[in-house]
């Protein structure tokens, strides 16, 4: 084991430069939800001169690549996202210049650029890990797989596409968001809903003729503040459940005519101690209350799709007690990082919810903090790029079984 571990780093470090560059290249290429065209060709191009197997473009421009085993092992299928966020005010979101990691308190050399941290950075590390087996030519018994996916920042439809369409799947999934470099067994459950609220319109000029629809969303919405929020309860898995309202339209959008309607939405990251028809119940306990001292308030509570859906719960959790692969990650993962990694669950959801309700273990290791996801501070620290591609190629060895 010992004689693998300094194969494997000996290697990554021989690709150093590759790897960077490789990286950069990467955040160089725009990739919004829905736009992933180019980034998707060149990480073919890429992975032929790697040496994959077996490289397929699906019609959603989803990137599915196996190195092949001998046979008689299990497949191991790493899934990262090729979309990323709107940059919004990052400066030079797509330069993936190399800075000193002290300019956002981080020590090291740091690639910066849009979705650096979420996630090209853990999906670069995924394909350069399959260039150590080829360079050190580890024939493993099960597949290796690459699940390079689209829009699953809008929604995991690249993900669903590689499992109902094409069936591309592992005896085990890992998912390469943001964990520090730690194992995450799981993540909280995500609902969201939407309140509208009825007013009067009529001219700005005049407001005691109309029922502002504004005033009394905010009306609610501080009533949720003040006496919902506080009240979450904390799960002793997932954490405590979050609710933030994150965004509000009205309804006709003129500056001088009083809104007839408000609709705002709101955002819930729960565990399964908080269903999702308990937020709508307590969201409408909060509304009536309020009715009883303002007989003009007017507002319905609209369930979206995960309310109406067959899983109150959309999170999940990959229990060691019961999965012993959960160990066999561990111990990968100690030997290369030279530590115990912490196990953990991510605060946001993840692609890894399908494959878990199709019944497959599924965990997560990744380069990045979650708290540099979706910031202008958008970013990975090399040391931690390279040290997962290490913990990729091992983890590989490990699962696939070496012949």
């Amino acid at each position: 084991m010992i004689d693998l571990i300094k194969q494997i780093s000996e290697c990554v470090e021989k690709h150093k430069d590759d790897a960077i560059q490789f990286l950069q290249q990467m955040i160089r290429i725009p990739s919004l939800s829905g736009q992933e065209e180019n980034l998707s060709k060149f990480l073919m191009e890429k992975m032929h001169t790697l040496q994959y197997d077996s490289i397929k473009l699906d019609r959603l421009n989803n990137v599915m690549a196996t190195i092949k085993g001998s046979g008689g092992g299990r497949s191991l299928l790493l899934n990262g996202h090729l979309d990323h966020v709107p940059p919004g005010e990052m400066l030079d979101p797509y330069s993936g210049r190399i800075l000193d990691g002290a300019v956002f308190g981080v020590h090291g050399k740091i690639v910066y650029g849009r979705g650096a941290s979420d996630m090209k950075g853990a999906l670069a590390a995924m394909i350069m890990a399959g260039t150590v087996l080829k360079d050190l030519d580890l024939e493993v018994k099960g597949d290796l797989k690459i699940a390079a996916v689209v829009q699953e920042e809008i929604g995991g439809i690249g993900t669903i596409a590689t499992i109902e369409e094409s069936q591309f799947l592992g005896d085990l999934v890992v998912i390469g968001e943001a964990t520090n470099m730690n194992l995450a067994l799981g993540h909280r459950g995500g609902v969201g809903i939407n309140v509208v609220v009825k007013g009067a319109s009529g001219h700005a000029s005049a407001p005691e003729r109309s029922i502002n629809a504004l005033y009394k969303a905010i009306d609610i919405i501080s009533k949720i503040k003040q006496d919902l929020i506080p009240k979450l309860p904390e799960h002793p898995i997932f954490g405590k459940t979050t609710l933030a309202v994150t965004r509000i339209e009205v309804k006709p959008n003129a500056s001088n005519v009083i809104p007839e309607e408000c609709r705002f939405y709101i955002d819930c990251r729960n565990g399964p101690d908080y269903p999702a028809e308990r937020l709508k119940e307590e969201i409408e306990t909060v509304i009536n209350s309020l009715k009883e001292n303002d007989k003009e308030l007017e507002a319905i509570v609209l369930p979206s799709n995960l309310l109406r859906g067959v899983r109150s719960f959309t999170g999940f959790y990959t229990d060691p007690k019961t999965r012993p692969v959960v160990r066999e990650v561990e111990e990968a993962l100690n030997a290369v990082l030279n530590r115990e990694v912490k196990k953990t669950v991510w605060r946001f959801a993840t692609d890894g919810r399908f494959y878990h309700y199709l019944g497959y273990p599924v965990l997560g290791f990744g380069p990045c903090e979650e708290r540099f996801t979706h910031t202008n501070m958008d970013h990975i620290r090399i040391e931690e790029y390279l040290d997962s591609i290490k913990a990729y190629a091992n983890l590989a060895c490990r699962i696939c079984g070496l012949k």
